[in-house]
C-alpha cells in the first residue's frame, strides 16, 4: 500500500498518539484487568486471543515474553465503553517453550501461560527482583588501604543468586558474589568511600534499594627515617569521622560524629570506645517502638544508636546524643526532654537534657533506643502551707497522713491551696520527702548526670549517700520519673532499716514484683508499711500517687 505525504503525517500522529497513551496514561487505567486466552498450547505461527474486561476506554498494552524474560511480541488496543478487549496475536516463528502473556502495566498487571510445541515446563518467567527486609551493611578490618564488607541477605520469590558489590556508581565485581561478604582492597588512605550492595536472581532481576555505608580509610604518615639509607615506615593515624548518612566507621582513638541528616546525631570522642580496632556506628529510625507511658507523649521519632551491629553498648567515657524534636508538639506546661529505654526493666527512662531551639543534647555512656518526650513542668511547692490550707483532701481516705506529714513540715501543698493527693509522685519528690521525714542531716554523696541542674539535686545526693536511692545504672536517676510502688518499697525499707524478707507474698499480682524489688515489698508488707489494694493486688509496677507516699512513710515513721 502507498500511503500519501498527509496520509504518512496522519498515520505518524496516531502512532504517537497510541504510544503516549500507552507510557504516558497513569498506572491506574489499568486497574482491575483481567486475562483469558483463547488456548493454553499452540504451535508457532498459531493465532491465540487475549481477551477481558479493564478500564472503559483504556489502553491495554500485551507483552509476549519468553523463559528468559525477553519480550518477543509487543501490540496493544483500546478497550470499547464497556471495557471489554480483543487482541489477536500470531506466535513468533522458531519459538517453543512456555511463554508468559501479560497485559496491563506498572503494578496493574496479569499474565497467562502459552506452551508452544513439546516444552512441557509450565514455570511463568519471574519477573521479581530480590528485596531486603532489614538492609544491612557494615565495615569491618578497616586499614589505609583495605577493609571487609558484611552484610544482610536478601530474599527472592525464587533465589538469591549472586550479589553485586558497588563503590559509588563503580562495580567492584566482574562477577557476581555469592556469599555475604567482601574483601575491599586498593583503597586510598584517608578517603571516604561509599559502598552499596545488590542483589540477583536466576532471571537475571536485580535490586535497586540494597544496603550502603560510608567508610573512610585509616590515614599513613610517611616516610619514616630508619639510620643509614632511610626505611618507608609507614604508620596509620586515624581521623575523626564525620558522617551525615547514618552509619560510618569509627576508629576508637580518634572518634567522630554521627548523624542521620538533621534528625539525630552522636558525637564520639576519642578512646570512648572500647578497644582499638575500627568499629561501624549506626543512627537510625525506629518504626515500632515501645509504648509510651499513660501521661507522656513523644515530641519526635525514636531512634535506636548502636555500634559494631550492638543496640546495647557501653562506652569508656560519656558521648553526646543530639535529638531533633517538635517544638509545636508542646503545650505551655510542658517542657522537652531526652529519654532512653531500659530493656531491663522494661521501661522508658528520663534523663533530661539541654533544649536549644529543636533540640535536646545529653551525655550517655550507653547506647539502645532514645527519644524526645514531653514533660511537665515542675510545680512548686511553697514553704509554710498548713494543713488547715489544704482545700482537697477533706474526705479523702488518707487525709489524716497528709495533715499529720504537712505539720511535720515534710511536704506541703500547692500555691492554690491544693495538696493533689491523687496526683503521681516523682523519684526526686518521693526521695525528698523522705528525707525530710526521717530528718537525715544534708551530705554529699552520688552525683548522677541527670540531676546536675536538678531543684532537688542536693536532696536526691543525700538520699544516696545514706545509701536510700540508687540510680537506673552510674549515671542515671531519672528524678522526674515516677516512682513506682516497688521502687517505694526499695527505698523505705532503707531508709527506715528494716530486714529485707524472703517470705512469699500472696497477691494476686505477686508475680508481677521485680526479681530486686521483692524482698523490699515482702519487708514492707510484714511491717505493714505498704497494703495490698481491695482486690488482693499490690500493683508494684504502677505508679504511686502522693497520697500513697505519705502514708507509706508515716506507716515506716518510729512511734508512729
Amino acid at each position: 500500500m502507498v500511503f500519501s505525504k498527509t496520509g504518512r503525517i496522519t498515520a505518524t500522529v496516531a502512532a504517537a498518539a497510541v504510544l503516549f497513551f500507552i507510557f504516558i496514561l497513569p498506572a491506574f487505567a489499568y486497574a482491575d484487568i483481567t486475562l483469558n486466552l483463547s488456548k493454553s498450547t499452540a504451535a508457532a505461527g498459531d493465532i491465540a486471543t487475549a481477551s477481558g474486561t479493564t478500564v472503559p476506554n483504556s489502553w491495554v498494552p500485551l507483552k509476549v515474553l519468553d523463559k528468559d524474560s525477553n519480550i518477543i511480541l509487543f501490540d496493544t488496543t483500546k478497550a470499547d465503553s464497556d471495557g471489554n478487549y480483543r487482541i489477536d496475536f500470531k506466535v513468533p516463528e522458531a519459538v517453543e517453550g512456555v511463554l508468559t502473556v501479560v497485559v496491563g502495566e506498572g503494578g496493574n498487571v496479569v499474565n497467562a501461560l502459552l506452551t508452544v510445541g513439546t516444552d512441557t515446563d509450565t514455570t511463568p518467567a519471574d519477573l521479581t527482583a530480590p528485596t531486603w527486609s532489614s538492609p544491612d551493611i557494615t565495615a569491618g578490618s578497616v586499614t589505609a588501604g583495605s577493609l571487609t564488607l558484611t552484610w544482610s541477605a536478601a530474599t527472592d520469590n525464587v533465589g538469591v543468586t549472586g550479589y553485586r558489590i558497588y563503590s559509588g556508581t563503580t562495580l567492584l565485581t566482574e562477577s557476581p558474589v555469592t556469599g555475604t561478604s567482601y574483601n575491599v582492597t586498593g583503597l586510598t588512605a584517608g578517603t571516604g568511600y561509599t559502598f552499596k550492595v545488590e542483589a540477583g536472581d536466576a532471571a537475571g532481576n536485580w535490586s535497586i534499594n540494597g544496603p550502603s555505608t560510608t567508610v573512610t580509610t585509616l590515614s599513613e604518615v610517611s616516610p619514616g627515617s630508619g639510620g643509614p639509607g632511610g626505611s618507608n615506615v609507614v604508620s596509620e593515624t586515624p581521623q575523626a569521622v564525620t558522617s551525615a548518612t547514618g552509619a560510618a566507621t569509627v576508629t576508637p582513638s580518634a572518634g567522630g560524629t554521627v548523624s542521620l541528616g538533621s534528625e539525630a546525631a552522636v558525637e564520639v570522642p576519642a578512646n570512648a570506645l572500647a578497644g582499638t580496632g575500627a568499629v561501624e556506628i549506626k543512627v537510625r529510625k525506629v518504626t515500632t517502638s515501645p509504648a509510651v507511658p499513660a501521661g507522656f507523649k513523644l515530641a519526635g521519632s525514636v531512634y535506636e544508636f548502636s555500634v559494631g551491629g550492638k543496640n546495647s553498648y557501653n562506652f569508656n567515657r560519656n558521648v553526646t546524643i543530639k535529638l531533633s524534636f517538635d517544638p509545636g508538639a508542646l503545650s505551655a506546661d510542658e517542657t522537652a526532654a531526652i529519654y532512653y529505654y531500659d530493656e531491663t526493666l522494661d521501661q522508658w527512662v528520663n534523663i533530661g537534657g539541654t533544649v536549644s531551639g529543636n533540640t535536646v543534647t545529653v551525655q550517655v555512656n550507653h547506647f539502645t533506643k532514645f527519644a524526645v518526650m514531653t514533660v511537665k513542668k515542675e510545680e512548686t511547692e511553697p514553704t509554710g502551707t498548713t494543713a488547715s490550707t489544704l482545700n482537697d483532701i477533706t474526705g479523702h481516705w488518707a487525709m489524716n497522713n497528709i495533715n499529720k506529714m504537712v505539720a511535720l513540715g515534710s511536704i506541703s501543698g500547692y500555691p492554690d491551696g491544693s495538696f493533689k493527693p491523687d496526683k503521681t509522685v516523682s523519684r526526686a519528690e518521693f526521695a525528698t520527702v523522705l528525707v525530710k521525714a526521717f530528718q537525715l542531716s544534708s551530705q554529699t554523696g552520688k552525683a548522677f548526670a541527670d540531676t546536675a541542674g536538678h531543684w532537688a539535686k542536693d536532696i536526691i545526693a543525700t538520699a544516696a549517700y545514706y545509701g536510700i536511692v540508687s540510680g537506673y545504672d552510674a549515671d542515671t536517676f531519672g528524678p522526674d520519673n515516677p516512682v513506682t510502688r516497688e521502687q517505694m518499697a526499695a527505698m523505705i525499707m532503707k531508709a527506715a532499716g528494716l530486714t529485707p524478707v524472703t517470705e512469699e507474698l500472696t497477691f494476686f499480682d505477686s508475680d508481677s514484683i521485680s526479681g530486686w524489688a521483692r524482698s523490699s515489698m515482702a519487708a514492707a508488707v510484714k511491717n505493714g508499711i505498704i497494703n495490698g489494694y481491695p482486690d488482693n493486688t499490690v500493683r508494684p509496677q504502677g505508679n504511686a500517687t502522693r497520697a500513697e507516699a505519705v502514708t507509706v512513710i508515716m506507716n515506716a515513721l518510729p512511734g508512729e
